[in-house]
């Protein structure tokens, strides 16, 4: 799994999270998403993302356009300007400053707008108690072709997020132990070479 594919997928599920209400549409419960979050201040979460017969495990905090994402897989760090991303895979950190299309792909608020802006956006409710929030993106290149969040229509809590991907791979995202109200301190959100192994080489790709 790509780098990117990992972090979006996480940051959207996990800003999901922080919805305090259902709205009347499925538009407007995307929208109270985006505003919640934007008053929340920091944000901290365990997450479990469910791919291919395996998984990954992980934590992530967020506050405004900043995010550290720490798992066995992936670490990723991003300031504001600068991104770190080391990734298992590679065995390599790499330092970028995305543009603005990228940002769509790794920052948290930018993310979910894009994806509100260009999708076509559905909410029914299912047998199971849920509502159940379709996405379905219309802009070429994207990776993601549906993403599914299911709301417990009693405590409107997210209990789940499904992504089908292009080649139709699935990703299943749950959180647990999220909290909002947190303030993290500047360095939170800049590479910090005790959280990968010693010698990673670090590839400067600005």
């Amino acid at each position: 799994m790509k780098i990117i594919t990992h972090s979006t997928i996480v940051i959207i599920a996990i800003f999901a999270f922080v919805a305090p209400a259902m709205a009347q549409s499925a538009g407007d419960v995307l929208q109270t998403v985006i505003d919640t979050y934007n008053r929340s201040k920091g944000i901290s979460a365990d997450y479990t993302v469910a791919y291919d017969n395996s998984s990954d495990q992980g934590t992530i905090v967020m506050e405004g356009d900043r995010f550290r994402i720490l798992s066995d897989d992936l670490r990723c760090w991003y300031d504001g300007k600068t991104q770190w991303a080391y990734s298992s895979m590679t065995d390599e950190v790499n330092i970028t400053q995305p543009s603005q299309e990228e940002l769509q792909l790794s920052n948290p608020y930018a993310a979910l707008v894009a994806f509100k802006k260009s999708s076509n956006v559905s909410m029914v409710k299912t047998p199971h108690g849920t509502y159940m929030l379709s996405l379905i993106p219309q802009s070429d290149g994207n990776d993601v072709k549906l993403i599914q969040l299911f709301v417990d229509i009693k405590s409107l809590q997210i209990e789940k997020a499904v992504f089908v991907m292009t080649d139709n791979s699935q990703y299943t995202v749950t959180v647990k132990n999220y909290t909002t109200g947190k303030k993290f301190p500047g360095n939170t959100f800049k590479f910090d070479p005790g959280l990968v192994p010693a010698g990673t080489q670090v590839v400067d790709l600005r």
